[in-house]
């Protein structure tokens, strides 16, 4: 069945499945590895951030990185 399924992808389809498995192998560990080595985050914060990565891939990574770099400890 899924096989099927796989077959009947157009071009444009493959192409956005590669870009989002490039992106996710791209951004997921990028942004894990800045959480990590952040001297502004809290021990607490880069727990959470990281569970937060981790739970929703692309919206974690992409919050955090937007949003999460410019975070200072209080």
């Amino acid at each position: 069945m899924v096989s099927a399924f796989l077959l009947q992808l157009g071009t444009w389809e493959w192409a956005i499945i590669i870009f989002a498995v490039i992106a996710l192998l791209l951004i997921i560990p990028f942004a894990i590895i800045d959480t990590v080595r952040s001297p502004n985050l809290t021990t607490m914060e880069k727990i959470l951030w990281i569970l937060f990565i981790l739970i929703a891939p692309y919206l974690g990574a992409v919050v955090y990185l937007f949003w999460g770099r410019k975070q200072k400890a209080l």
